[in-house]
């Protein structure tokens, strides 16, 4: 049996508006999605940005002069970082960076490390660039505030995705511990050192 299609009171099919409002939710939840893939794609860009940036700064520091450029290691104190055989985190270990220590490298950089000269028995090594400065770390050892507009980011290492706690609101204090190339290290994590200003009291 054929059944008359329904009329609405503007004169439009009923059939016609179910079809437009699943279309418009369609269209929503595609923004959406289209969205949050592309703030992830962003996040990833800058990661990698960032990375590419420290690896230019210490390849033009090592081969401004044409001899090994020194480098710092910079991480929460008691810790340290590990020094691989290969640019690969599964790779066998060869020795150790604690936070502040410096070392000699060649400005050569792969997948994210950085060649360390005159480590362990191998006589090289490399150490993920997330914990390496140009710069000798400023030790402070003091409570800063965060001044950032709203809040401002604790990541896991230089440039890297952001810790468990994620955020610092802006008033909130927290323990700086050196400062080097623009970022402190924490007891958060890592956080831009525009972000923060020594708390007075």
């Amino acid at each position: 049996m054929v059944r008359e299609t329904k009329r609405t009171a503007d004169g439009a099919s009923a059939s016609g508006v179910s079809s437009s409002r699943n279309e418009r939710r369609l269209l929503m939840n595609y923004n959406t999605n289209n969205s949050d893939k592309a703030r992830k794609i962003l996040i990833i860009l800058l990661l990698v940005i960032t990375a590419a940036g420290i690896g230019y700064m210490i390849g033009t520091a090592a081969n401004a002069e044409d001899h090994p450029a020194t480098c710092w290691v910079m991480c929460r104190p008691g810790s340290q970082v590990n020094v691989r055989k290969r640019p690969d985190k599964k790779s066998e270990q060869v020795g150790y960076l604690e936070a502040c220590d410096s070392f000699q490298t060649d400005g050569e950089t792969k997948d994210g490390w950085v060649h360390v000269l005159n480590i362990g028995e191998y006589g090289a090594g490399w150490v993920y660039v997330g914990y390496v400065v140009t710069e000798e770390p400023k030790a402070v050892y003091q409570n800063y505030v965060c001044v950032a507009k709203k809040q401002a980011a604790c990541r896991r290492w230089i440039g890297g995705p952001q810790t468990d706690k994620k955020w610092i609101r802006n008033g909130c204090d927290v323990s700086v511990f050196f400062i080097a190339d623009g970022w402190a290290c924490t007891s958060r994590g890592f956080i831009q050192a525009e972000w923060l200003e020594a708390n007075p009291l």
